[in-house]
């Protein structure tokens, strides 16, 4: 028989040894048998090979005796004196015993069992012939520390009351200590880390106690950098229902072990900056709010969010928003003590643990430094970026002691404080929470009034400065509360930060001054151009450019008498490709863009040399100071002068008293709107006002 493992002088002692040897692979199914096997028990050997141990078993009557070692082999556990029966083709039961031991890679992954056997019938039939001869026990224990000496792991036993501690010699060579000192218990223990020694003592007596077995991995003491760790497998021996003796394997599992921990430490950090991930701070998070409950000291919970960060992303790729990603975890890392926690929690969100729950913080010198730490803007000089953090925190447990309440109160205040233009820090207030719910509960409302056709377009004239005529309408939307009566924006304002809410409304107003822009063509009115307001998630979805056009076609309008108008806070916050390119497509369809509240945001010049604007509507926080203040009286002539020199059209927002009207006229502003002029309106008060005939809507059946 050719042998594929092992080495032939093992071989050689087989050949002459009244016992034979056996391996199995991984899946305990026999790959080896040595020559021994046949001509010890008179059964061919190709019977076995290939075969799994259990399935070796053919009669009912012993299901129970491989049933109870099918567990010793799941458990990898070693086991000595293992007997049981074969029946012969004769029908004849011979009885054998076998020893096998775990084997492992140098990875520490299991690879199979090797051991030996023997045919034990004259023993059964005789039990004074059981003992072990010295030659068997030799030839064994040969075997076996060649085994040892491959996988690292080695034997021991104790029985209960004797001083000493049988070892096999790779467990000395393991522990360092010379194979000739006598093992006692307090010296096998000795070589191992207080707490792992602590820990050793507790499930020895717990082993002997409960009689089950111990399976414990434990690091050594080192005087170096390098930690061993090993693994310690012990089985107790009952007699007579008493713990008599415990036995199993003593095992060097260093690399194993620290690749388990490499592999812990990459779970447990952020791929992309190195610092902590989600998974590590929310660990952290537990372990702190749970020793804070017990001592009562407070810890500081702080969630960061880069603002403009999406923008960042659409606009300039993800390299550049990994860049910024990168440099906000190595700047803002840098600068708070090193004792924080900090960690990504994904995207562009940040937090920050303040405390161990183990002594006091010093809250307001916290936050100080906290303070400090976001002042720092992120800059990626490339594609001229620069990115700043808002941050919002909670503190336990004064403002609750459950973790997960911590992390929603912490994100209420970030979000407060990414509306707070004042502060890029906020600290949470229950009035928070009380407003979150107020606008949780004003979406959902107006969603359903949206369902129920109760949000409706008021339109608000804008007029010709020079001539008082009528050129166009901003349509605006109203809801028609069953209770309240009919509500401007200002009561709503919330469903413009909801983006599916958003949407929908900009559905329902473009179909609702479609319809109203086609009764009015149709009975004569003259309406001029009719402006809807548009969010950065209306402008964000696929498609929205098409969606209008076809809307004006499918009612008989005119794209010239349309006008899409934007925010400069939401171009600037969301001027990615998508979104340019839907304005673009609009332009050239022939739609107007208006630029509305022109002046308030950051960039306006560099949005007017690149997106395709038409129409400049000066913020009406101009117009109200400019009788008063010859700064913004300066401002809005140099707007208007600039929207004359590159072609658009300006119109004066908020126009409310005469004397604002006559210095607008006075530095040649064109157009304005007001309460001067006009109040919205609903839309049966501008049929009037247009001069859309009655009779003409019964000639067409409207």
């Amino acid at each position: 028989m050719t042998r594929a493992k092992g080495s032939y002088l093992v071989d050689d002692y087989l050949e002459v040894a009244d016992f034979w040897a056996w391996e199995t692979d991984e899946n305990l199914v026999l790959t080896y048998l040595s020559n021994g096997f046949f001509s010890l028990t008179g059964l061919p050997a190709s019977d076995f090979i290939g075969r799994s141990r259990s399935q070796i078993a053919n009669r009912k009557l012993d299901a129970d005796i491989w049933a109870e070692h099918r567990k010793t082999l799941e458990d990898r556990r070693p086991f000595q004196r293992f007997r049981y029966p074969l029946e012969a083709s004769d029908g004849t039961v011979r009885w054998f015993e076998s020893n096998g031991i775990p084997h492992h890679g140098k990875d520490g992954r299991f690879v199979g069992y090797r051991g030996v056997a023997r045919d034990v019938s004259e023993q059964v039939r005789d039990r004074a012939l059981l003992a072990e001869t010295d030659r068997e026990a030799k030839l064994q224990q040969t075997l076996l520390a060649h085994i040892e000496r491959v996988s690292h792991i080695g034997a021991w036993r104790w029985t209960l009351g004797d001083r000493l501690i049988s070892m096999s010699a790779e467990i000395y060579r393991i522990l360092g200590t010379p194979v000739d000192t006598p093992m006692t218990p307090e010296l096998s223990t000795r070589p191992f880390t207080p707490k792992s020694r602590a820990v050793l003592q507790s499930a020895i007596s717990k082993a002997i106690r409960t009689q089950k077995p111990l399976d414990l991995i434990l690091q050594l003491a080192s005087s170096g950098k390098d930690h061993r760790w090993v693994r310690i497998i012990g089985v107790p021996e009952v007699v007579d229902g008493r713990t008599t003796r415990l036995f199993g394997t003593f095992q060097d599992v260093t690399e194993q072990r620290e690749q388990e921990l490499r592999m812990q430490r990459l779970a447990m950090t952020d791929a992309l900056t190195g610092i902590a991930n989600r998974a590590a701070f929310n660990e952290k998070l537990d372990e702190v709010a749970a020793r804070s409950a017990k001592t009562g000291n407070s810890f500081l919970l702080c969630v960061i969010d880069l603002n403009r960060f999406k923008q960042v992303n659409d606009q300039y790729g993800h390299d550049v928003g990994d860049q910024v990603l990168i440099r906000f975890a190595d700047m803002f890392g840098s600068v708070i003590p090193k004792h924080w926690f900090f960690a990504r929690m994904g995207g562009d969100e940040f937090a920050v643990l303040i405390g161990d729950g183990r002594r006091p913080i010093e809250l307001a010198s916290a936050a100080d430094t906290l303070y400090e730490a976001l002042q720092h803007d992120i800059e990626i000089a490339d594609v001229n970026v620069s990115v700043r953090a808002t941050a919002g925190y909670a503190i336990a447990p004064a403002h609750g002691t459950d973790v997960q309440a911590l992390l929603r109160r912490a994100d209420l205040a970030l979000y407060d404080g990414k509306r707070d233009a004042t502060t890029n820090l906020k600290c949470y207030e229950p009035a928070m929470e009380e407003s979150f719910h107020r606008r949780v509960l004003v979406v959902q409302e107006f969603a359903e009034g949206l369902e129920q056709g109760r949000v409706i377009p008021w339109y608000q004239p804008v007029i010709e400065l020079s001539s008082g005529r009528i050129t166009g309408m901003e349509a605006l939307a109203r809801w028609d509360h069953p209770e309240k009566g009919i509500l401007t924006a200002g009561h709503f304002v919330e469903v413009f930060d909801d983006a599916r809410v958003s949407v929908e409304l900009t559905n329902v107003m473009l179909e609702q001054v479609c319809r109203d822009m086609a009764d009015w063509q149709r009975r004569g009115g003259e309406f001029g151009r009719i402006g809807i307001n548009v969010t950065a998630a209306v402008l964000r979805q696929p498609g929205f450019a098409l969606r209008v056009i076809e809307a004006l076609s499918r009612h008989g309008l005119q794209t010239h008498n349309f006008i899409v108008e934007v925010t400069e806070t939401t171009i600037i916050n969301h001027a990615a490709p998508a979104v340019t390119d839907q304005l673009r497509h609009l332009r050239e369809a022939g739609v107007s863009i208006a630029l509305d509240d022109f002046g308030t945001g950051y960039s306006s010049l560099t949005h007017l040399k690149s997106l395709p604007f038409n129409i400049l509507k000066i913020d009406k926080s101009f117009i109200k100071d400019m009788s008063r203040s010859p700064a913004d009286l300066s401002i809005v002539r140099s707007l208007i002068h600039l929207g004359r020199d590159l072609g658009y059209t300006t119109v004066a927002e908020g126009i409310e008293v005469e004397g604002e009207a006559e210095l607008l006229r006075g530095i040649g502003c064109e157009r304005g709107q007001g309460f001067l002029f006009h109040k919205p309106m609903p839309k049966q008060a501008v049929d009037d006002l247009i001069g859309a005939d009655p009779a003409r809507a019964a000639v067409t059946g409207r």
